[in-house]
């Protein structure tokens, strides 16, 4: 079995500007409509987002007919990432062996090791290539990915959800429901701005589940060394479950200083890429609870060395599933299954539907319970719907056969 073809699909759906995990964002002037960016006011750490929901997906098809997929997150520039994979990956992977993933893996990673790109737009890229490689090769031997990585822990796999709401009102009605649904942990954001009112209004939040649900709060890096100590010791107060992103990433020391003054877990790790770069956060004992991103960090190779390095510092990971289709979820919860120090998965759950989701399958992903099924077919046991496919695609897409 070889590889005969690498394609990669711009797929997109139209949405309104959702204020996600409680942060509110305004769409920024003079920007056509539908790649409009949302710029959350927090100082020097801006993070700008399209207003449509959009992905980059690769499928890679094999001699004999048979084909893998995989996800490249990339919410704001997919064409970066496609560029990658058509002009540098395609011709190294042509006519190789699926089945040599870490080979291939290492090979594509090396190929601009002495130009510097070693994360960012590079690692969303091969995160793509790896994530369909374990899918392929999951099809042609007629396993599960989570069998290829040696078996799981779990296939039910707990999760969380962001809330959605402009308001605090809205985002305590939708607390509540979602505890209704099941749902025993769920994260908001703090107002970014304004931190101690934002902090009053995560307090409404922890009260109004108070005994049914853990509240996690992502402050969207809007603290620095000076304020995030004594608003951690408010949420800590509070009970919130985690903190997630109070500073800059790159703010390594104030990391491991708030580590150190804090009961409260602080959790981070959606910016790093390798497992490289996880290993020098624990090693300063920057984080508490790490949370990779496995559609940016390199995918499920290099998720699973990253929660392997996580293990060494007794650390738990989670999986940072914030925006993606149906592929990012599948393969964190296959990774998932497979390590031992996983801990929760985070879910767009059904009070703010993912658009690139459930929509894009033949068969659903299934939740119930605040946990969701991993899917058990061969690869990654998810198989799309293609006329949902084709119906989201920017480029032409075909089905296989």
């Amino acid at each position: 079995m070889k590889i005969a073809q690498v394609e990669s699909f711009h797929i997109v759906a139209d949405r309104e500007v959702h204020a996600a995990a409680g942060a509110v964002g305004r769409r920024q002037a003079g920007t056509e409509p539908g790649v409009r960016a949302l710029d959350y006011n927090t100082g020097r750490h801006l993070c700008a987002y399209p207003t449509i929901d959009q992905t980059l997906l690769v499928r890679l098809t094999s001699d004999d007919g048979l084909e893998g997929w995989g996800e490249a997150h990339s919410p704001p520039v997919p064409g970066v990432a496609k560029a990658v994979i058509a002009d540098l990956f395609a011709p190294l992977l042509l006519g190789q062996d699926p089945l040599a993933i870490e080979v291939l893996w290492d090979h594509l990673y090396a190929s601009m090791r002495l130009r510097g790109h070693g994360s960012g737009f590079m690692l969303e890229a091969l995160a793509a290539i790896d994530i369909a490689l374990w899918d392929l090769v999951g099809k042609a031997l007629g396993q599960p990915v989570y069998q290829l990585l040696g078996g799981p822990f779990r296939t039910r796999i707990p999760c969380y959800t962001g809330l959605p709401g402009e308001t605090v009102e809205e985002r305590v009605a939708n607390a509540k429901q979602y505890v209704a649904m099941g749902f025993t942990a769920m994260k908001t954001g703090t107002a970014l701005g304004d931190t101690s009112g934002a902090l009053a209004e995560v307090g409404a939040v922890v009260e109004a589940v108070e005994g049914q649900a853990t509240v996690l709060v992502d402050a969207h890096g809007a603290y620095d060394a000076r304020t995030a100590i004594p608003a951690g010791r408010e949420l800590e107060r509070m009970g919130v479950g985690w903190l997630e992103d109070p500073l800059p990433p790159e703010d390594l020391d104030g990391y491991a200083a708030l580590c150190d003054a804090l009961d409260m877990p602080i959790a981070s790790g959606e910016t790093e890429c390798t497992r490289w770069q996880f290993n020098e956060k624990l090693r300063r004992g920057g984080a508490d609870i790490i949370l990779p991103d496995i559609c940016r960090a390199g995918g499920i190779s290099e998720g699973r060395k990253i929660a392997q390095v996580a293990d060494l510092f007794n650390v738990p990971w989670c999986a940072h599933v914030s925006m993606g289709s149906a592929i990012h979820v599948a393969a964190a919860l296959h990774l998932a299954a497979a390590t031992p120090n996983f801990l929760i998965c985070e879910y767009r759950g059904p009070l703010r539907p993912n658009p690139l989701g459930d929509v894009l399958l033949q068969e659903p992903i299934h939740y119930a319970d605040g946990h969701l099924q991993v899917p058990p077919g061969p690869g990654l046991g998810i198989t799309f719907d293609d006329d949902a496919l084709a119906a989201r695609s920017l480029d032409l897409y075909t089905p296989v056969g």
